[in-house]
């Protein structure tokens, strides 16, 4: 399945939740840039006035930019429409592989026009649960079909057909999904903590190189404190290690989901089965809604 043969409100939902997510995180790292160069301007005591002063005004600057985009941030609620976007992508794309699968309200022996009236009726009920969501939504996009072409092909497969469709573009896609993204996350905690550690250590020998010679004119303390702060303040938001704990354990119950795919025989045992596997996808998702909530 690519995103094209996916529901309107789903792809909508997914570009506003990617689009809100990048100016999130662009500004959130501006801001934090922004800071560090204020930083990196104080490193030196100028004796004289003109230097001095043309330190001030650019600090001045950087430290204004900085709070301009922190109000930004504010009144935007890119982090609300991230979340609030994601959630709703994901339900409908849930949404859409029971659907095909023949799973859950949306059994095999039911009359096409009773299928779709049901479909249309829950993406209705996620349209109107994330109603907020509207303002935001690209008014061409959540227009386009609400089943696709594609949907009503893959729904017209015999139930080993769907079943082979189903481990192939949604289990293994996803379980590798999760597993490179764990890998992915793992990796960054390291570095962004290694960063974390050496600009505190350089702190600890700043302080230590100013008791000794308290006469100096560098001071690179508050440089790194905030290189440190900064770089923590980046991890915090990036949830690196939550990542790579929700992403392993979804990856490692795909898989045991997908140890029993040779027992599924009938389309009984193929509804069952997705309704599981759907379950676990969504989990994490959910969790993390739940806490941005809290």
């Amino acid at each position: 399945m690519q995103e094209k043969d996916f529901p309107g409100l789903y792809q909508a939902s997914d570009i506003a939740s990617m689009q809100a997510q990048n100016n999130y995180k662009n500004i959130i790292a501006f801001d934090l840039v922004s800071m560090i160069f204020a930083s990196a301007l104080a490193i030196y005591n100028y004796q004289d006035t003109e230097p001095k002063l043309g330190v001030y005004v650019i600090s001045g600057v950087l430290l204004l930019v900085s709070f301009t985009l922190t109000l930004i941030i504010r009144t935007k609620k890119f982090e609300d429409v991230w979340y609030q976007g994601r959630a709703l992508a994901e339900s409908c794309k849930t949404l859409t592989w029971r659907f095909i699968t023949c799973a859950e309200s949306f059994e095999v022996n039911l009359e096409k026009d009773i299928v779709k009236e049901k479909f249309i009726s829950r993406l209705k009920d996620f349209s109107n649960e994330f109603k907020e969501l509207n303002e935001v939504l690209n008014a061409k996009t959540i227009v386009l079909p609400v089943i696709t072409d594609k949907m009503w092909e893959i729904r017209n497969l015999n139930t080993l057909e769907r079943k082979e469709y189903y481990i192939k573009n949604r289990i293994n896609n996803q379980k590798d999904w999760y597993a490179n993204k764990a890998e992915f996350n793992k990796k960054k905690y390291s570095n962004w903590f290694l960063v974390i550690i050496i600009s505190q250590f350089i702190s600890i020998l700043s302080i230590a190189f100013l008791i000794k010679f308290p006469e100096s004119n560098w001071n690179l303390v508050s440089l790194f404190t905030t290189i440190s702060a900064s770089a923590l303040s980046w991890l915090q938001l990036k949830q690196h290690q939550e990542l790579k704990q929700a992403y392993t354990t979804a990856a490692q119950e795909l898989n045991f989901i997908q140890a029993s795919f040779g027992n599924v025989n009938s389309d009984e045992e193929l509804a069952e089965f997705v309704l599981d596997s759907e379950n676990a996808i969504s989990r994490e998702h959910t969790l993390w809604l739940a806490q941005k909530r809290k």
